[in-house]
This record gives C-alpha cells, sequence and structure tokens, in this order.
C-alpha cells in the first residue's frame, strides 16, 4: 500500500485542522498546503489526501465543486494512485458491489466509482490484470 502521507508531503505541506462540516479537505495555492479535516477515518483520510495531492500536483486554484472536470480528474487520480489493479481484478471476481469492493481496497465508494470510470477508457489495465489473477471472463460492459 503507498505511503500517501509522504507522498503528499513531497507535493505541499500538511495541515491538520477542524473543518467545517462537510468540508474534508482543500488545498490552498497560495500557501501550497493541503488542508485536512481532523475527524476523519484513516480510510477517509487517506482518499482525501490522494486527492488533494492532485490538486496540489496541478497548482489547482479555486472552490471546485464536486462535478466539474478538475474535481473529477483529482477523483481519477486519488483513484488510480490508491488502487492496484491486480488487487483490483483479484477482489472483483469475489464481489462486484463498489461498497463491498471500497472496504475490500481500503478506499471510500467514490474512488472506486472514479476508478471504474477511468477503466472504461482504459480497458487494456484490466485484462492484464484479469490475465494475472485468472479471471477469464471479459470485463462486463455494465461498468461503462
Amino acid at each position: 500500500m503507498i505511503d500517501i502521507e509522504s507522498l503528499a508531503s513531497t507535493w505541499a505541506r500538511i495541515v491538520t485542522l477542524p473543518m467545517e462540516a462537510g468540508i474534508q479537505g482543500a488545498f490552498d495555492r497560495e500557501t501550497n498546503t493541503i488542508y485536512m479535516a481532523s475527524n476523519l477515518t484513516d480510510v477517509q483520510r487517506r482518499c482525501v489526501l490522494a486527492h488533494e495531492v492532485s490538486h496540489a500536483k496541478h497548482r489547482d486554484h479555486g472552490c471546485y465543486g464536486h462535478t466539474t472536470a478538475m474535481e473529477r480528474r483529482a477523483d481519477t487520480d486519488a483513484a488510480r494512485l490508491l488502487i492496484n489493479p491486480f488487487e483490483y481484478a483479484a477482489a472483483e471476481v469475489v464481489c462486484d458491489n463498489a461498497i463491498w469492493l471500497a472496504r475490500e481496497l481500503n478506499v471510500m465508494p467514490y474512488i472506486v466509482h472514479a476508478y471504474r470510470e477511468w477503466l472504461c477508457d482504459h480497458p487494456d489495465v484490466l485484462e492484464i490484470a484479469n490475465r494475472q489473477t485468472g479471471k477469464k471472463e471479459e470485463y462486463d460492459e455494465w461498468l461503462c
């Protein structure tokens, strides 16, 4: 498993503090700081921090909203950082439910959804992983 705390500290300073309800993290380009809510679980913190690392890496600025292309990119970057394709393929053989997969992969469900969306554009990744893990059937079209 990737050490997201160490990786994040290479991109920005990390500050943990109480935040307004509904705010889990933020990146401030002016101070090169990632702010993290102090009340997050370990899994939430990993996912939010990976998301904010994407903003730091791309030097994003402004209030984003959940549906912007910048936020979707940050979710996708976080998913690719946190999910190992071989572990994903092996887990999906057991169950394809996003909530179960999230628990199994130690991520939040939105990270699984972002990873699945990315896989729609990169089916070769899962095809290779499936060959390595012994999964015989093709990846279902419902995913896309």
